[in-house]
């Protein structure tokens, strides 16, 4: 390998001392000079520079690729890298470096973001960045800390200097791989933060900088050392495009230590509130997963000047401003917390038995007692919580839409079922409904729920009402078991 360092590469069953690894989020400084040169040294910026790599057969490996690793088995890198490995075939080995010893990570789960193309209906395009989470297949080098990058959520402005990482594969000598580590430095040129065509179509910037084939997915950092993207394209003598990690916040992946294992997939955020990711910058995170990003007075200027001419004219602007929401909620929040309730509780009363079974569902209730419920009608107990707006559009001169998520505190379904069936089941009815009553030939019993809603209403200036107020999605939010076993008291 480069700078005479040799490592010998050594695969093993998945190390769970992985989660005992003392985590460092210390970054290299590099100078403010254009060009393309060496690190100092192969491990210089330890685990947290990632090579992407191929085993071949009898021994060896190609370095396909480069990734950033953001927290304890969780790293970034671009999709078009993974993209070189054939889905039928041996998957990537993700190789990091420390003085005289090698990390060896192998793939668990992954996410990215796919849709279809507007000109061709056979084709998907894609983001170019993936999340993926990786188990630790080595010795754990326990003398070592993890060495992870700080990420930041910015769009960087025109003429900010950043720098990029990544590995460059020289060739084979024997069974050993040839290796460079680089780094290059450059200005930002260009932002495109709604992308630039179906080619680039995340969020993405130009930067006057060079690049060279192995570097695609490794990190790009500011000058406070912070990760703001990945290397995805460039073109030899020309610029290089770096996709922002903005979309990277909303992927889920399946955790690899136990505290990143509490749920079934974690996100970078959720890596964030554990301690194992640092992440700077003004975001929000709404229950579907949905994610806001606050921008600075420059950067949204670089935001509004980088619409393109027909997104622009085809946007609505806002009819509220933050100042002017405020007001608004302070006169009529309490009215549209009313209608908003009312909304969702009608339409829950609306749905199929089917579709109710579908809800309950989500409590985890075994299906023999959903297929058992033979009608329902819903309430509420406790009303809406946290009713935050998220949009107002106007309709016409004397009405707007607002748009909107809250959660019901206490949502009381009531089900129905057959009397005999609920008596041959009481044991394990009573592990998920309360308030069990037999009358008329059935039983009716009662679940609590906690969800959230996202729906919109219209307010009407003249008639000072809402009207239309409706519900596009929901979500379950833990219950609160001690809250609401007795909800008559």
């Amino acid at each position: 390998m480069a700078n005479q360092e040799n490592h010998t590469i050594e695969i093993t069953d998945e190390n769970p001392s992985l989660s005992d690894l003392a985590l460092s989020w210390q970054t290299a400084e590099y100078s403010a000079e254009d060009g393309l040169g060496s690190m100092g040294s192969l491990h210089e910026a330890g685990d947290s520079l990632v090579a992407v790599a191929r085993l071949e057969e009898g021994g060896g490996a190609t370095v396909l690729g480069s990734g950033v690793m953001v927290g304890p088995g969780l790293l970034l890198t671009a999709t078009h890298v993974l993209d070189e490995f054939p889905i039928d075939g041996p998957g990537p080995v993700f190789l990091t470096f420390l003085p005289d010893k090698c990390r060896v990570w192998l793939p668990r789960d992954q996410m990215t973001v796919t849709g279809p193309s507007q000109f061709d209906e056979r084709r998907k395009i894609k983001s170019d960045i993936t999340l993926v989470s990786c188990t630790l297949n080595s010795q754990t080098h326990a003398g070592a800390p993890l060495m992870l990058a700080p990420m930041e959520v910015a769009l960087p402005l025109v003429g900010d200097r950043l720098w990029a990482m990544g590995f460059r594969h020289q060739g084979m000598d024997g069974h050993s791989a040839l290796v460079t580590p680089l780094v290059s430095s450059g200005l930002v040129t260009a932002a495109f933060p709604h992308g630039r065509g179906e080619r680039m179509a995340s969020p993405c910037f130009e930067v006057d900088m060079d690049m060279l084939g192995g570097m695609s997915g490794g990190p790009v950092v500011n000058s406070d050392g912070r990760l703001v993207g990945i290397v995805s394209s460039s073109l030899e003598g020309g610029h290089s495009h770096i996709t922002l990690i903005w979309e990277a916040l909303r992927f889920r992946v399946a955790g690899v230590t136990p505290k990143l294992q509490a749920n079934k997939t974690v996100s970078l955020l959720g890596a964030k509130a554990l301690g194992l990711a640092k992440l700077k910058g003004h975001i929000e995170r709404d229950p579907f997963g949905d994610v806001k990003v606050r921008l600075s007075e420059k950067e949204g200027a670089l935001l509004a000047a980088s619409i393109a001419p027909s997104a622009r004219e085809a946007a609505k602007p806002r009819v509220l401003d933050e100042n002017q929401l405020e007001s608004f909620l302070d006169s009529w929040g309490a009215d549209l917390e009313e209608a908003a309730l009312e909304g969702a509780i009608q339409a829950l009363g609306r749905v199929s038995v089917e579709k109710a079974r579908t809800f309950l569902a989500d409590d985890e209730i075994p299906r023999e007692y959903l297929d058992a419920i033979e009608g329902f009608w819903v309430e509420d107990f406790d009303g809406v919580e946290e009713l935050t707006v998220t949009g107002t559009e106007a309709i016409d001169d004397g009405s707007f839409r607002l748009d909107y998520y809250f959660d019901v505190g206490a949502l009381i379904w009531t089900v129905e079922m057959d009397k005999a069936f609920a008596r041959e089941n009481a044991e394990g009815l009573a592990e998920h409904f309360y308030n069990t009553r037999i009358e008329d030939g059935f039983a009716s019993m009662e679940a609590y729920q906690r969800r959230y809603f996202r729906g919109s209403a219209i307010f009407h200036r003249d008639a000072e009402a809402f009207t239309d107020a409706a519900i596009t999605l929901s979500a379950l939010k833990p219950r609160r078991r001690a809250k609401i076993l007795n909800p008559g008291t």
